[in-house]
């Protein structure tokens, strides 16, 4: 019998019928967490198991016992926990890397004032000595500080002694990381061999989940659980001491352990306090050589469970014991999507400081990680900080900027509203159908552009109805930057007129001009009037108001007006200018926030979130950013970076992009060059893949622009528009060809919005890191496939050539195809 855990909702003080089958998977919404109860796969209510065990192996008092709730904790209880935490880093404002302690790892050290080192695993199987070898040289050779190998039996712990010698005879001496799940024993065996042992709290002592949730009234109850941790897990750090070996906790936000689901249920908190059981022994033991992870394949459930870990390691230890932190989207996927997840969940905490050793987790070749470690490191140091010597504090190797870093002359503030262990978006007033009500996508267009209507139409996204006529779908453009209207050419406003008449909004700077001409009788119904916006700098809005007796100057069909902003605005000028519109003029639409430099725009954020929270001032805002990088492999980076950091913590109801113009330089990533990156991801994402102009089939800029927003968009959760992806980067363990079908589902499903496929190697990776995808494509033996809907298997054993086909046909059945 497979025994492993799923949820289903079960209606409140009523009793499941007589002989149910509980092995269906329903989604848990907000209004029924009181509701979801924990079953083994494969019983039913009538025929429950009569022995009950809790994680401890222990049985409970009495047979046949209830069944209770995930979780003991209440979410007032967990909040509770965590309300008075603040501190998530050492300055928000200003570069401070996390004062990690330092950790050896062979030849190497990590966490401290050391480089940021890069890691990536092999995906071979580890009994393959020869190609074991050739991998980790290769990786080593193009830069990776660390590699790590799966380690699951005997077998694979023995082929790592032949592995050890024989890149010993080549005098390769690079730190190498053992993968343990479930086996202890291997774990002691693999210490012998390995310069550190990555340890999973959800499994090391649980194994697989055999077991139903018991409930844990006290927190003296749930404690004693940690004596069967102690006799599994003091060996190893024994014998880590006794030969200098490392160890890391790494927790998965997909197999946390049945006892600390019983007690903290699926969450950022039940992952930290996992992996504080195993580091609390190995801080009474004396054992230091610890370092932290805390994956997760949701990039904002990474970022927040990483910020906590390091607050309550504040809270518990000070800072004399914070140990150092490995980052890493956990199945983070194929090509640009999985490097934008990564760019987003991994980048947002080295930006803040926190992070000492990153792997790019991608369903490539182990080496394919390596350069976007290398570019999101090298892009890092282009940030720009904050910068008020009146606060004081010591620069020394480990706070000061980075190389290459700048600092800003930003008015000082303190951050109050952006509280990061209780996300919240602000609540803001979306008038006359403007902005989008999920998240806002806009670009920017030349009049150039604006000549071939029918490019233009196919970058925004735009599609057509069974008329022929224009109309917006669920990627679709909804605000487009436009020069000045003036001096459009026929053509262009011909455009103009067709984006208008399918509900796109025209946004343009002010100009007296363009504004009469709008105003006059030929144009006052024409749709470019009635979808036109003009912006305005708040900086000049004193000057403007006067001018015009009070009011802004309006054409006669305008919704409203935009105010720009780039983050750098005095407070008392801002309440200053809303105090004189007030009575005269309604509030404006939408603040367009462009930072001075993208690389200053999560700090111009920040401060300009803080502005309109203590003004109480619900006016939304949209994220501008221009991307000045000719590299693609930069334009990734940047955009997501500097943006998506600010979206991942829900500051933010839009997002423009504009990347640089001229020649794009395709440095190439992957097999075959960002060309074909951008391709692949596009057509799996967007159903109609960029123009194939200049530069060797270079995308245009308009493409790029809607193709970083919405991937920007879809992974901050912030609008969803395709199928997400959670896809195993492949290890020894993988039973087939995963880049390949990954690739493959991708071509059939991409068009799924807000659909969740995982692609897994195997069964060990499988069920727990599939966390809350719809259905599950998962290897069970050599090219045989398992398929789950939900955590429940639905059908086992597939041959490879059939199973993408299944999987349509499963999608299907469960009401979740749509015809591309």
């Amino acid at each position: 019998m497979v025994s492993l855990y799923f949820c289903a909702k079960i209606k409140k003080k009523k009793a499941p019928a007589k002989g149910l089958p509980t092995n269906v998977f329903a989604k848990v919404g907000k209004r029924d967490k009181q509701n979801v109860y924990l079953f083994l796969l494969g019983t039913t209510a009538k025929k429950s198991p009569n022995k009950v065990f809790s994680s401890e192996g222990r049985k409970n008092k009495k047979e046949g016992e209830k069944i209770k709730s995930v979780s003991s904790l209440t979410d007032e209880d967990k909040y509770n926990l965590i309300r008075d935490l603040k501190k998530y880093c050492e300055c928000t404002k200003r570069y401070r890397r996390l004062p990690t302690r330092e950790v050896p790892i062979n030849n190497i050290k990590i966490g401290g004032s050391n480089k940021i080192a890069i890691q990536t695993m092999t995906t071979c199987d580890t009994r393959n000595v020869d190609e074991c070898v050739y991998q980790i040289k290769k990786c080593k050779e193009l830069g990776a500080d660390l590699i790590r190998l799966t380690v699951q039996g005997v077998q694979e712990a023995e082929a790592s002694y032949h592995i050890k010698e024989k890149l010993l005879a080549q005098n390769i001496t690079i730190p190498l990381v053992a993968d343990i799940h479930f086996n202890p024993k291997i774990s002691l065996m693999a210490a012998d061999v390995f310069d550190k042992i990555r340890i999973n709290p959800g499994n090391y002592v649980d194994g697989r989940k055999k077991w139903i949730n018991k409930i844990y009234k006290t927190r003296e109850e749930f404690d004693q659980g940690k004596l069967f941790i102690q006799e599994k897990f003091i060996p190893l750090i024994e014998k880590c001491k006794r030969l200098n070996r490392a160890i890391r906790i790494g927790t998965n936000h997909g197999s946390l352990s049945s006892r600390v689901l019983s007690f903290y249920g699926d969450t950022p908190l039940g992952m930290v306090e996992s992996a504080f059981e195993f580091s609390d022994l190995c801080v009474q033991n004396n054992f230091f050589n610890v370092v932290f992870s805390m994956k997760a394949s949701n990039a904002y459930i990474m970022i927040q469970s990483y910020r906590l870990l390091v607050a309550r390691q504040y809270e518990r230890m000070g800072n004399g014991l914070l140990f150092p932190l490995h980052l890493g989207v956990t199945e983070a996927g194929f090509g640009d999507n999985g490097r934008i997840k990564s760019y987003l969940g991994i980048g947002s905490l080295l930006y803040d400081g926190i992070g000492d050793t990153i792997r790019i987790s991608l369903t490539e070749d182990p080496w394919e990680e390596l350069t976007p470690c290398k570019t999101l490191i090298k892009n890092l140091k282009k940030r720009v900080f904050y910068d008020d010597h009146n606060e004081g504090g010591e620069e020394d190797g480990r706070v000061s900027p980075p190389g290459g870093s700048t600092s800003s002359k930003l008015l000082s503030f303190e951050e109050h509203f952006r509280n990061f262990n209780k996300m919240a978006k602000r609540n803001v007033e979306k008038r006359e159908g403007v902005l989008h009500e999920e998240c806002t996508i806009g670009n920017v267009v030349t009049e150039k552009e604006l000549e071939d209507s029918l490019q233009i139409f196919k970058d925004l996204n735009l599609e057509l109805d069974q008329n022929g006529n224009l109309k917006k779908g669920a990627k679709s453009t909804d605000i487009v930057v436009v020069p000045k209207l003036g001096g459009l050419s026929g053509r262009s406003w011909a455009t103009l007129g067709r984006l208008a008449e399918a509900g796109v909004h025209l946004l343009a700077e002010y100009d007296e001009g363009d504004v009469a001409m709008l105003s006059s009788t030929t144009k006052g119904m024409d749709p470019v009037a009635r979808n036109t916006l003009f912006y305005a700098n708040l900086n000049h809005m004193q000057t403007l108001l006067q001018k015009h007796g009070g009011r802004i100057p309006l054409h006669s069909a305008a919704k409203g007006y935009v105010l720009l902003v780039n983050g750098k605005e005095d407070t008392h000028l801002v309440e200053q200018v809303f105090n004189q519109m007030k009575g005269k003029n309604p509030l404006p639409l939408f603040f367009l926030l462009k930072s001075d430099s993208i690389y200053e725009h999560v700090i111009a954020t920040r401060r300009f979130n803080e502005i309109v929270n203590s003004l109480r001032i619900n006016v939304p805002y949209v994220h501008y950013a221009n991307v000045t990088s000719t590299s693609y492999d930069d334009m990734l980076v940047d955009s997501t970076l500097h943006v998506g950091t600010c979206l991942i913590d829900l500051m933010g109801d839009g997002l423009i992009i504009n990347v640089a113009s001229g020649e794009m330089k395709l440095s190439g990533h992957s097999k075959g060059g960002a060309k074909e990156a951008v391709k692949e991801a596009v057509s799996a994402g967007v159903k109609e893949a960029p123009n194939e102009a200049a530069n060797e089939g270079a995308p245009s800029r308009v493409a790029l622009n809607s193709f970083l927003a919405l991937n920007i968009l879809q992974d901050t959760r912030a609008r969803l528009f395709k199928t997400d992806y959670i896809a195993c980067p492949s290890c020894g363990r993988t039973l087939f060809n995963i880049q390949e079908t990954t690739k493959r589902i991708m071509q059939l499903t991409g068009h799924l919005k807000g659909v969740k496929i995982a692609v897994m190697g195997c069964i060990v990776n499988g069920i727990g890191e599939m966390a809350d995808a719809h259905f599950g494509y998962v290897g069970s033996a050599p090219k045989k496939i398992d398929l789950y809907y939900g955590k429940e298997l639905v059908e086992r054993n597939i041959p490879e050539e059939h199973a993408c086909d299944k999987l349509v046909e499963l999608i299907k059945k469960h009401n979740k195809w749509q015809d591309p």
